[in-house]
């Protein structure tokens, strides 16, 4: 785990109704910023943790990167929708096949969906 020290000149924990906000002022004009995992127990805080480091090393690959693979069935839909396209260039009878297996595309996605509603 990486510990980055920060000189803050002010720390105020407020609570605004039922909840608490914490204020970090008058720290240094470096380009970063400082997150503070707070939770009921270290499970979350370890969860949460992991999480953000995904998502901070993703937004890393994409910076370095010239080429991002898009995911959550993006890839199905653009090949369903350029298979459709083709198949509405050629002749009637073969359109049939053409927007068969175009479907089978978007099925693919649809069982991505139905398997994650019964996840929740």
């Amino acid at each position: 785990m990486l510990l980055f020290l920060v000189v803050v000149m002010n720390f105020m924990s407020n609570k605004l109704e039922v909840k608490r906000y914490n204020f970090f002022t008058g720290g240094s004009k470096a380009k970063s910023c400082t997150l503070v995992l707070r939770g009921g127990s270290e499970q979350f805080i370890a969860e949460t943790e992991r999480s953000l480091h995904d998502a901070i090393m993703i937004v890393r690959r994409a910076m370095r990167n010239d080429s991002i693979v898009a995911g959550g069935g993006a890839i199905e839909i653009e090949l369903s929708r350029h298979i459709l396209e083709l198949g509405n260039k050629r002749e009637m009878k073969d359109q049939f096949f053409w927007k068969g297996y175009a479907k089978a595309f978007e099925a693919i996605l649809n069982n991505f969906v139905t398997m994650l509603v019964w996840m929740l």
